[in-house]
Order: structure tokens, then sequence, then C-alpha cells
């Protein structure tokens, strides 16, 4: 998993720090290029995604949240869900967490993440 990730900061420019985590703000590993407190990053984005699914189901309907996004300055946070529904126990508790400079680009930040998103799933899905 720490190639898978180190991979998607080598892919994104202006990443900094990649981690994965679950919903209940564990982290379960992660990387980075410069010091950053990734526990706390995955801490915090793990209550915001429970938050905002919650929110949705409660006001639009639908109880799955795919991605959220926090821009701040000078980190921008992208989490995006992993959902390993293959193999012998399925998972829909991870999720991808990716730490952004304000240069970086948003575009190229969704795209790699979900392509490691899928890898990990199979990945996760299979070592559960």
């Amino acid at each position: 998993m720490e190639e898978l990730l180190q991979s998607l900061l080598d892919r994104v420019e202006g990443s900094f720090a990649a981690a994965i985590g679950t919903l209940d703000g564990l982290l379960v590993e992660g990387v980075r290029r410069k010091r950053v407190d990734l526990e706390a990053a995955i801490a915090e984005h793990a209550a915001l995604l429970r938050q905002a699914r919650t929110a949705y189901a409660g006001s639009l309907g639908t109880p799955r949240v795919q991605e959220l996004l926090v821009a701040g300055h000078p980190v921008v946070g992208y989490a995006r869900m992993v959902r390993a529904l293959t193999g012998p126990k399925p998972r829909e508790d991870l999720f991808l967490l990716l730490l952004l400079g304000p240069e970086a680009n948003l575009g190229q930040a969704r795209l790699q993440a979900a392509r490691s998103a899928e890898t990990l799933a199979e990945v996760v899905g299979w070592l559960t």
C-alpha cells in the first residue's frame, strides 16, 4: 500500500501527503513529502466524511458520499471513499486522503485518486 500511495504522490503535482484511513478516524498507511500530522488529518477528514454522509442522507436522500474536497490555505484536502466490495470480506469504511498545496491541479488529483482507489479496493478486498 505504501508504494501505491507514493506513486499517487509522484503523479499529482503539488501533492505532499497521501494516506489511507478508516471512517473511525484511524490511519492505516501514509506517506509524506513534508512534515504533516497524518493521524490528525485522517481523524478530521473521517469526521467530515461521516457528517457529510449524514447530511446528504437526511436532506438529499443519498447516504453515499464519494468525494470530499476541503479547500483551505495553504492546504487542500481531498478525500475519496474506497469501496472494496470483492473478496472474502467487503469493506466500505476506507478512504484515500490526498493533501495538496493550493497550486495543485485538482482535476489531476481527482483522476489519479480515482485510479488509486480502484487499485486499493482490489487489494484490500482480497487482504481482509
